[in-house]
């Protein structure tokens, strides 16, 4: 494969308890695939039964959280984590989606009172807890919103694709999944970073995912905060 080469992948579909996932990406892309390297939009439809489709071109490479990424984890995390650093210096003029704290804790109330969350699917140290008294701890030990900066909301390793045609490493070449892209605390996506790299790599290079973005000394509160709140965003 050459790196002019752009694979189809199809972005399908509004599920029956998700409508307008798809529509809100395909927002969000063509906002923000001006400035950075993120999937093409080439065409949208809906079915008969009113779901959304998008079909996209995405940039060469491989997810940093795939087989062949695996061989060098170090550089995967290091990648990453620049990738993410180079988001948060981005300013996508005038974008409008939001997802500072009063618009996340919002949609996880709505989503609460709609019965979503399940104990059982929260990660373990949470699952002794009920939903509703995660949801109250956010609450109570919210922390100010000092920074805001571009965000990408759902980022992990599985987001930052990675040019490797020859050898194990390589340059980032994209970032995809973009559905819950907004302004928030720059802390809502290295919390989700450091839980990615914990998953994939093991909790020993979450210090080289932090170093790697510039952050030497991370707040464990904010960290702490932001790992919470994205048990109830997955």
């Amino acid at each position: 494969m050459h790196r002019g080469d752009w694979p189809l992948q199809a972005l399908l579909v509004d599920g029956a308890t998700s409508p307008g996932v798809v529509a809100g990406e395909v927002a969000r892309l063509r906002w923000i695939g001006t400035t950075l390297p993120v999937p093409r939009v080439l065409a949208t439809g809906s079915f008969a039964d009113g779901r959304d489709v998008a079909v996209l071109k995405y940039p060469v490479g491989s997810p940093a959280s795939s087989p062949e990424n695996r061989v060098d984890p170090g550089h995967s995390v290091q990648a990453s984590a620049k990738a993410l650093r180079m988001l948060h210096r981005t300013d996508p003029t005038d974008f409008p989606y939001d997802s500072q704290l009063d618009a996340l804790l919002a949609t996880i109330a709505e989503r609460l009172s709609n019965g979503e969350f399940n104990p059982g699917e929260m990660s373990g140290p949470y699952q002794r807890f009920e939903p509703a008294r995660l949801v109250e701890i956010l609450h109570e030990s919210r922390p100010a919103e000092d920074r805001v900066a571009f965000g990408h909301g759902a980022f992990g390793l599985h987001a930052v694709l990675l040019d490797n045609p020859d050898e194990p490493g390589g340059d980032v070449t994209g970032i995809t999944d973009w559905a819950l892209a907004g302004m928030c605390d720059p802390y809502l996506d290295l919390a989700l970073g450091a839980r990615s790299v914990a998953s994939v790599f093991g909790a020993e290079l979450v210090p080289l995912f932090f170093s790697s973005y510039g952050l030497e000394h991370p707040d464990p509160l904010r960290v702490d905060y932001f790992s919470l709140l994205a048990e109830f965003l997955s």
